[in-house]
Order: C-alpha cells, then sequence, then structure tokens
C-alpha cells in the first residue's frame, strides 16, 4: 500500500511538472544550479542568495583544480601521455561549458527580451495549442534526461577505480598542505560530474527553450495568416474591414517576430560558433581516446557526453531546418491566398485593394529567403552543416591516428 501511494505521489508531482506556467522556468532553474545566474524573483530570498553564491564558487574551484592538474601533467616528464591528454580533455570540456555560459552573460539582454517577447505571446494564446503543450513537455523531458544522465555517470564513476583516483587525485603542488587540501579535494570532487552536467544541461535546455519558443510563434503567426479571410459578425459587407484588421495584426505580428529574431543573432551565431566546432573537437578527440584505450568505465562515460554533444548539434539544426520550413510555408499560402476573388475590386475600394496587396507583397517577398540564422555568420546552420561538422570530425580523427602511427 505505501508503494503505491509513493507512485501515485510520484505521478501527481509528474502531471504538475508538465503543465505549463512558465515556458522558461525550467531553464531560469538550470541557471541558478551551477551558480551562472539568478533570476530577480530568486534574489528576494537570503537562503537562495547564499546556495547560489556557493554553488558558484563550487563550480570555479572545481575548474581551477582540473586546470591545476592539467598544467602539472604538462610539466611532468614522467607522466603517461594518456594522462595528459585526458586531463587536457576534460579542461577543454569544462572551458567549453564556461564560454557558452559567458556568450549567455553577455547576451543576457537580448536573452531575457527574446523571453519576455515570447513569454507575453504564449500568454495572449487560451486555450494553449497542442504544439506549445509539446514542445514544453520535451523541453522538461530533456532538461530532467540530462541530469538524471549526470547522477548517472557518478553512480558508473563509482565502479571506475582508475577515474576514481584521477577525480579525488590531489595535485602535486597541493599535497603540501596535507590533510586540509585532501578533505577539500574530495569535498569538491564528490558532485563533479552532476555538477558539471548540470552546466552542460543549462545551454542545452536554452538552446531548447528558445529555438521551440521562436517555432511555436512562428507557427502560430502561419495560422494567424491562414485566417485573414474570416469573415466578420456582418458578413460580406464587413470583408474588407475583417481582412484589413487580420491583415494588419498578422503583418504586426509577424515584422515583430522578425525585429526579435534579428535582436536575438549576435547569441545564436556565437553560440551555435561555439557548439560547432567544439563538438567537432572533442568528438574527434574522445573517439580517438576510446579506441586507443579499449572499453573501460571511463570509456563508458565518455561516449555518453560525445552522443549528447553530437545529438545537440543534430537537434539545433533540425529545429533552425524547420523554423525555414515554416518561413517558406507562410510565403506559399500567402501567394496561395484567394482574396482578390472573395474581396471584389471595386471603383470605392480601388486604395484598400492597392494597400492589402502592398502588404502581402511584402511579407512575401520577405519569406522568399531564409531567416538568416547562421553559424558565426560563416554558414548557415542546417542539415547540411550537420553533414560538414560530421565530415570535420571524421576528418580530424584521421589527423590524431595519422599522427600516432608517425609517434
Amino acid at each position: 500500500m505505501q508503494t503505491v501511494g509513493v507512485l501515485s505521489r510520484i505521478r501527481r508531482a509528474l502531471g504538475r511538472l508538465y503543465v505549463e506556467r512558465d515556458f522558461f522556468r525550467p531553464y531560469e532553474i538550470l541557471l541558478a544550479l551551477p551558480g551562472f545566474h539568478l533570476v530577480e524573483e530568486f534574489r528576494t530570498s537570503s537562503w537562495k542568495r547564499a546556495l547560489f553564491l556557493l554553488s558558484r564558487t563550487v563550480q570555479l574551484l572545481q575548474y581551477a583544480l582540473w586546470a591545476d592538474r592539467f598544467y602539472l601533467a604538462l610539466l611532468d616528464p614522467s607522466s603517461p601521455p594518456g594522462k595528459a591528454l585526458h586531463y587536457g580533455n576534460t579542461f577543454g570540456v569544462l572551458t567549453m561549458m564556461l564560454v557558452r555560459m559567458l556568450v549567455v552573460r553577455w547576451y543576457l539582454p537580448h536573452v531575457r527580451q527574446l523571453m519576455e517577447y515570447l513569454r507575453r505571446q504564449r500568454g495572449r494564446i487560451e486555450p494553449a495549442p497542442d504544439t506549445h503543450r509539446l514542445s514544453y513537455r520535451r523541453i522538461v523531458n530533456i532538461a530532467i534526461t540530462f541530469q538524471l544522465i549526470g547522477l548517472a555517470d557518478r553512480l558508473v564513476a563509482g565502479f571506475s577505480r582508475t577515474y576514481r583516483q584521477e577525480l579525488y587525485e590531489v595535485p602535486a603542488n597541493l599535497a603540501e598542505l596535507q590533510w586540509p587540501i585532501v578533505v577539500a579535494v574530495h569535498v569538491l570532487s564528490f558532485d563533479f560530474a552532476s555538477r558539471w552536467g548540470a552546466a552542460y544541461n543549462v545551454s542545452l535546455t536554452g538552446m531548447n527553450s528558445i529555438m521551440m519558443g521562436l517555432y511555436d510563434e512562428l507557427t502560430s503567426i502561419a495560422q494567424e495568416y491562414g485566417r485573414l479571410l474570416a469573415k466578420g459578425q456582418n458578413g460580406q459587407a464587413d470583408s474588407w474591414t475583417s481582412f484589413e484588421r487580420n491583415t494588419a495584426r498578422a503583418v504586426r505580428r509577424h515584422e515583430t517576430f522578425l525585429w526579435q529574431l534579428g535582436q536575438l543573432k549576435p547569441f545564436l551565431q556565437t553560440t551555435f560558433l561555439v557548439m560547432f566546432y567544439s563538438a567537432a573537437l572533442f568528438l574527434a578527440i574522445g573517439t580517438f581516446m576510446i579506441s586507443a584505450n579499449g572499453t573501460t568505465t571511463y570509456g563508458v562515460i565518455l561516449s555518453g557526453f560525445l552522443f549528447a554533444m553530437l545529438l545537440e548539434c543534430y537537434w539545433c539544426c533540425q529545429l533552425v531546418d524547420r523554423l525555414n520550413e515554416v518561413n517558406t510555408q507562410i510565403g506559399i499560402l500567402l501567394y496561395s491566398l484567394d482574396w482578390p476573388v472573395e474581396l471584389q475590386y471595386t471603383k470605392a475600394t480601388a486604395s484598400r485593394y492597392r494597400q492589402a496587396r502592398s502588404s502581402l507583397l511584402i511579407m512575401m517577398s520577405k519569406t522568399q529567403k531564409s531567416l538568416g540564422i547562421r553559424c558565426g555568420g560563416m554558414f548557415e546552420m542546417s542539415s547540411e552543416a550537420f553533414a560538414s561538422l560530421v565530415k570535420l570530425t571524421y576528418t580530424m580523427l584521421m589527423f590524431l591516428r595519422d599522427t600516432q602511427k608517425l609517434n
């Protein structure tokens, strides 16, 4: 009976979790966990501020500890090359996560502006469409999944003696401080995997929330364009008035969307640049390490992380493709709209006819080109870009293997 009661409570808790109260709340919570950013709402509580500062301190100390390990491994001639490569790979991954968080902090005003815009737009639509609910459930599922992966990684590490030794190893230049530093290193290393897993989850959930929010809004705009010819209450006599009102509202909403996207593009370009090339680098190095060392517990942990990076790149490319597809569909919808047939041209409506045609042609011209979501301003994110990532990763992997053969 107690088991049934616990399962029932878990089921009700999950039900409440999947009810959308705030589209970006999972992202804001995850931002606070690793100590990256605390929203104004959470700053009113002193204990939340204290936990936030503690979490930030632990995160930075863990980063400094791995930087020290990598530095000592490079200086020590007796250190095995594989150990230096492992430390360098771990330190590089942590640096990549930190850089992505610094990008968020740098463009935070633009990110928060878009978040408030999407919140307002979603709040105006009642009841929420199925696409909105589905997007929110996906974001929550992804956030929970990656947090559980971080915890699972911590459990798997417990079965790897080599990994535990490296994780709790005290750097030689700190060992002179004896037991205080040993205790500090063990405390800092205990939740290393779950804490930095949460840090990676911030980037992943943030990009998912932003891209899915943009997709839902553009889809809703396309649906609004499809209702341009909806009749007013007075039927045909009110057709022009209803059409003009619907057109003005849809065009204004579409232009606002494009402006908001334009404001966010520097953030997206920088984030995609770091994500794309860091994925290529760490996928090549990680695959090289796994193939060189064979099947180990650390290899299993590393392969899970590499798969997550590859999946993130693929998913972001797919989301950009879906955005461009909806943008193209809006142009097709406007082109095939039968408004010249539904609304008769007369001398009395000539000026209204020209105004409507001008507004629709302007929006049609804007949908003739892609939304311009690029990777560092160099190339557009798309399925073709993901294929290029795989080719680049393979090229780098072959280079590492050829270098190993030469040595």
